[in-house]
């Protein structure tokens, strides 16, 4: 099994929550699932509106949730879980709550991490994490944030993605 474990804000659409989704990204996030035959598992915040939206037969009043399952739709991506919550919630404990996912998963292959934040807790899953955000230059010369996917992390994620590395998995736990 090969899964991509998938953050929304910064990857599928800019960071800000009151942002829309993006086409483009989704179509970036199909090109690699369709290269890779991996499954999208959700470790973003937002997993916990959306699994909620899942278990309740796909009925939500949140239209942010539902424009995401939308967008899901439209490019033929399927949710085939999430990570688990934790204790405490937020971007610093993704790195805790994708081991436990992986820890128990002797049918996992390869996984890749796809993110707008590079934290240092990450350490040995760095090597399967692709960060969304990059510095750019504005009009003003002055250095901001660009937070989405491109085509330079499709590209890395179908490389860790197409390789091997249950060896490597196996040994952390």
């Amino acid at each position: 099994m090969k899964v991509i474990f998938l953050d929304i804000d910064g990857v599928l659409k800019e960071e800000d929550y009151g942002a829309e989704f993006k086409d483009e990204c989704f179509a970036k996030l199909k090109k690699i699932v369709d290269a890779t035959g991996a499954e999208i598992i959700l470790s973003s915040s937002w997993r916990i509106d959306y699994w909620e939206f899942v278990e309740n037969g796909y009925r939500t009043d949140d239209e942010k949730i539902l424009d995401l399952y939308n967008h899901f739709e439209k490019y033929g991506l399927k949710v085939s879980g999430r990570t688990d919550y934790t204790i405490r919630s937020g971007p610093s404990s993704r790195p805790d709550e994708i081991r436990r996912w992986i820890a128990d998963k002797e049918d996992l292959e390869t996984f890749c991490i796809i993110d707008d934040d590079d934290f240092y807790r990450w350490k040995w899953l760095s090597q399967f994490l692709v960060v969304t955000r990059v510095r750019v230059q504005s009009e003003r010369r002055y250095e901001k944030w660009q937070c989405t996917l491109s085509d330079a992390d499709v590209d890395r994620a179908i490389a860790i993605l197409n390789r091997d590395h249950k060896a490597l998995i196996a040994e952390q736990f």
